[in-house]
């Protein structure tokens, strides 16, 4: 299981604080997006979808490249208010 967190430096505290939790299976199938707050999926799913996820080789990936696409977050979005980080991995 790979496991990335959706964090983010909030502007009126800078503040950081996780928006979601995205892991997969090595062994398979789509990324599972879990907001902190479910009221905010929509967004956050959005938010993934439009960041453009790109792997090492240059492929854009999506939430059903599973284990790939999480992988790739960290390195796709990496700002200095919003970014993924890594957060715990272990075989599956």
């Amino acid at each position: 299981m790979i496991i990335v967190e959706l964090r983010r430096r909030r502007p009126e505290d800078a503040a950081i604080e996780t928006l979601a939790r995205i892991s997969a299976s090595e062994s398979g199938g789509s990324a599972v997006i879990e907001p902190v707050d479910p009221a905010d999926r929509g967004w956050v799913e959005e938010l993934l979808s439009a960041a453009g996820v790109i792997d090492d080789a240059g492929r854009e990936l999506v939430a059903a490249d599973g284990a790939a696409y999480v992988r790739a977050l960290p390195h796709s979005l990496r700002g200095s208010r919003l970014w993924a980080e890594e957060v715990a991995a272990s075989g599956d």
